[in-house]
C-alpha cells in the first residue's frame, strides 16, 4: 500500500526548508512506501526551488505548480488529480497539525471512506489564541445548521481519503479556495460516504497569514455563497 501526502503551499519557503525535511524523515519511520508532493499556488519566493533541491536523488518527491495563485482549493485538486497512493492525504505546510497523527488517520480510514483531523473532537489539543477558537466555533456552528452535516470540524489542515473515494468526488468539487475540503465532506456526506474524525493536536503557528476579521467575514459570505449553489443543485 502506498501514501501519497499533499502539501499545499504558497509562500512557503522558509517553511518548507524547516518542514519538508522534518516530515520526508518522518515518513521513512512508518511501514508504507510514499510520495510527497508540493503544490506550488503561484508562490512569488522561492518555494519552488527549495522543493526541487530537496528532492534530488529522491523520486518520492514531486512538485506541482501554478505560474499564478488559484487558491488552495485549486493546488489541492491538481495535485490530487496526480497522486498515485492507494490512501490520499494532505497537511498544512507548517506541520502546525501533528505529522504523527497520520498513523491514526490511515487506521481510521480502515473504518470509513474518509478520515478528518478534528479540532472539536473530544480529545484535541489546540494551541490557538481565544479569538480564533471563537471565529472556528462559530464557522462549525454556522456549517452544520446550513448544511446539516454532523462533523465537529470541516477546515482543520489534516485529511485522509481512499483513492476511489476522492476520484470519485473530485469532479464535483467547485470551490477552488477556502472552502474547497467543506465542499468536499459536504458532498461526500450527502453521497453516504463514512466520514471518521480523530482528535487534533494542533500546534502553535510560527506565521500565519490569517486576518482574523477579514478571513472570518470572506468564510461566513463563502458558506452563504455555498448553500446557495448546493441549494439550486449544482
Amino acid at each position: 500500500m502506498q501514501l501519497s501526502v499533499i502539501v499545499p503551499s504558497y509562500n512557503e519557503a522558509k517553511t518548507l526548508q524547516r518542514t519538508l525535511p522534518e516530515l520526508y524523515a518522518y515518513l521513512r519511520t512508518l511501514p508504507w512506501s510514499f510520495e510527497i508532493i508540493v503544490g506550488n499556488d503561484g508562490s512569488t519566493d522561492n518555494t519552488g526551488e527549495v522543493v526541487r533541491v530537496f528532492s534530488k536523488g529522491r523520486k518520492n518527491i514531486r512538485l506541482v505548480s501554478y505560474a499564478k495563485n488559484r487558491g488552495k482549493g485549486g493546488i489541492l485538486t491538481e495535485c490530487f488529480k496526480r497522486a498515485k497512493g492507494d490512501w490520499q492525504l494532505f497537511i498544512d505546510a507548517d506541520l502546525s497539525i501533528e505529522k504523527r497523527l497520520i498513523p491514526a488517520l490511515i487506521a481510521a480510514l480502515h473504518q470509513g471512506d474518509i478520515a478528518i483531523a478534528s479540532k472539536h473532537a473530544p480529545g484535541a489539543r489546540v494551541a490557538y489564541p481565544l479569538v480564533r477558537k471563537i471565529t472556528s466555533n462559530g464557522f462549525q456552528v454556522l456549517t452544520r445548521w446550513l448544511f446539516h452535516v454532523p462533523l465537529r470540524d470541516f477546515q482543520c489542515g489534516l485529511k485522509g481519503f481512499r483513492k476511489d473515494v476522492m476520484r470519485d468526488l473530485l469532479p464535483s468539487i467547485h470551490n477552488q479556495r477556502f472552502l474547497w475540503d467543506t465542499e468536499l465532506l459536504i458532498k461526500a456526506y450527502r453521497k453516504h460516504y463514512k466520514i471518521v474524525e480523530i482528535p487534533a493536536i494542533v500546534h502553535p503557528a510560527q506565521r500565519s497569514s490569517v486576518h482574523i476579521v477579514r478571513d472570518t467575514w470572506r468564510m461566513f459570505r463563502g458558506l452563504l455563497a455555498l448553500a446557495q449553489e448546493l441549494n439550486e443543485g449544482r
